[in-house]
């Protein structure tokens, strides 16, 4: 028997010495001995994977579906209850991410006992392989799977977690990302229905995205004829989700404290996450400050911690506080790069590829793996993959729960200034494709600036831009000439005003010195009056002298 589970963050919990909480993360299947609340659920799901060799798991966001598999399901797979099958299971874990057939070739490659030990080069030539066979027909999963069978009897379960990635990511303007989507969904489909190969295949899904399946005939009728929707915890069984891991761990949960737990729940689904990290962190917090040996874990070791409301932010931040300033604006980019709001207050996560984060914020693998430690130390449980697991270019990194979008403030802050810095992009990219068709115009103030403000702010690169809009060079291209075209007009009218200015200077010195010579005139003329009247006046009193001296 062995086992392929996907890669989530967080230490395993040794009976009575580990904290018997995962935090945000799912339960691993190595830690069903803490899974508590789910009991008598996993039947149901196993007989219908018998019956149709296929179940969908749906549930709202938070709700545990993982886990619930992990779990629930697989421990009771692996001690043989499908009894019309072989108790020898291979289990092949695969999330379709932005790329579902390659990562599904990756996850089959797993099984391969001297994959580990291949090189790197050994590796990817096997990887584009498999991708190669499993895009080759729809029968490529089961001729993959075939081909690296090691025993007749052994079945094969393929599960999908987190099937609504493959529409979460899909871009449908590209026919490419929509004929993947639907080559990916046709593997599943036929390796079910093919009779000689004992291929079963499971999907967890959020509820919300079911809706998404309809598009696709044969799934849609897969799921109506096998679903499983996972049921809302009741109370009591919250209850026992609280105090049986508590009991694991050798320890007593006070009474109130899990009063207090279960009315901070309330009703939410979505809650159940934020609840694991409240308890995690509560008895991080317990175990090292308790005051004696057997002390309960009680309300003040919750209230330490900030309750379910401030636990999470409040963890998220410490971790930020470590950072360094060049490291907090990789953190700023990364975890931007790695979630995407969609509406006025719905967020999700966007796994990222490592290398693809460290290309957005233009520094090495190494500068952003060590930002991404920092976030998945143990006791920490806020980004996959799980600690301890090597990273390397290809590896996908995501937030372990989109509740972190809702609790982290500072990341929802984050996530507000990403979706502004996109739209200002997009209204940038569909302006500079208008402009190359003859329909618009340069970009004049006040977009002009905004948009200028929006690139010296955000200092987009080529591989960020290209996941939003595939014309980065183009936009960029067309920003600048605007901004300089809209410069040349500004220095035109700059140099026009000066020219008119010197014709003014001109002018006014040509009218001064005009006034000057028409008051030098003035003055000559009262002077040459004043004169004449001086030369008449003397004139006059000679004629009288002589006048009277003739008398």
């Amino acid at each position: 028997m062995s086992q392929i589970v996907d890669e989530t963050p967080g230490t395993t919990a040794a009976v009575g010495t580990e904290n018997p909480f995962p935090g945000l993360r799912p339960f691993k299947i190595e830690e069903s001995h803490l899974f508590f609340g789910r009991e008598g659920q996993s039947d149901e799901v196993l007989l219908k994977l018998s019956k149709s060799r296929f179940v969908g798991v749906i549930g709202p966001s938070g709700s545990g579906k993982s886990s619930f598999i992990y779990c629930g399901v697989l421990p009771i797979l692996y001690g043989g209850f499908l009894t019309d099958a072989s108790p020898n299971w291979e289990v092949i874990v695969t999330r379709p991410g932005s790329g579902p057939i390659d990562n599904l070739a990756e996850s089959l490659l797993k099984t391969a006992k001297d994959y580990n030990l291949a090189d790197t080069e050994d590796k990817k030539i096997k990887r584009t392989i498999v991708s190669t066979l499993l895009r080759s027909s729809s029968l490529g999963l089961v001729e993959a799977i075939q081909q690296s069978r090691r025993s007749a009897d052994v079945n094969y379960l393929v599960l999908v977690d987190q099937f609504e990635e493959l529409f979460r990511f899909k871009d449908s303007t590209d026919p490419n990302s929509v004929n993947e989507s639907l080559a990916f969904i046709n593997l599943l489909m036929e390796a079910v229905n093919y009779e000689d190969s004992p291929i079963y295949v499971a999907i967890t899904m959020r509820s919300d995205f079911i809706g998404d399946c309809a598009q696709f005939p044969e799934l849609t009728r897969k799921i109506n004829d096998s679903h499983y929707l996972i049921p809302q915890m009741t109370r009591e069984q919250k209850r026992r989700a609280i105090e049986g891991p508590v009991a694991v761990g050798n320890a007593n949960i006070a009474p109130r404290l899990v009063q207090q737990l279960l009315n901070d729940l309330g009703d939410n689904p979505d809650q159940l996450p934020i609840l694991q990290h409240a308890l995690m962190r509560t008895w991080s917090y317990w175990s090292r400050y308790k005051d004696y040996e057997g002390e309960l874990v009680d309300l003040k070791h919750y209230e330490a911690i900030g309750t379910m409301s401030e636990a999470l932010s409040m963890h998220a931040n410490e971790a930020f506080d470590e950072l360094d300033e060049d490291q907090q604006r990789i953190c700023e980019i990364m975890f931007k790069a790695i979630t995407e709001k969609r509406g006025e207050n719905f967020g999700i996560r966007r796994p990222t590829r490592l290398n693809e984060i460290a290309s957005i914020a233009d520094v090495s693998e190494n500068d952003v793996i060590a930002v991404i430690e920092k976030f998945r130390e143990p006791g920490r449980s806020l980004l996959t993959p799980s600690h301890g697991t090597p990273l390397h270019s290809r590896s996908m990194i995501d937030i372990s729960h989109e509740s972190l979008m809702r609790i982290w403030v500072r990341l929802k802050n984050w996530v507000d200034d990403e979706a502004d810095a996109v739209q200002m992009y997009l209204r940038l990219a569909e302006a500079a494709a208008m402009y190359q068709v003859g329909k618009a115009g340069l970009w004049r103030p006040p977009d002009l600036q905004l948009a200028l403000n929006w690139q010296a702010k955000h200092k987009p690169t080529l591989v960020w831009g290209q996941r939003y809009n595939p014309a980065f060079e183009r936009t960029i291209i067309f920003l600048e000439y605007s901004k300089k075209e809209f410069e040349t007009e500004q220095r035109i009218k700059e140099l026009e005003q000066k020219r008119k200015l010197e014709r003014a200077r001109t002018t006014a010195i040509v009218f001064g010195v005009l006034m000057v010579i028409a008051l030098l005139f003035l003055v000559f003329a009262f002077v040459q009056q004043a004169e004449a009247k001086r030369q008449e006046a003397l004139a006059k009193t000679n004629a009288d002298a002589a006048i009277a001296q003739k008398a």
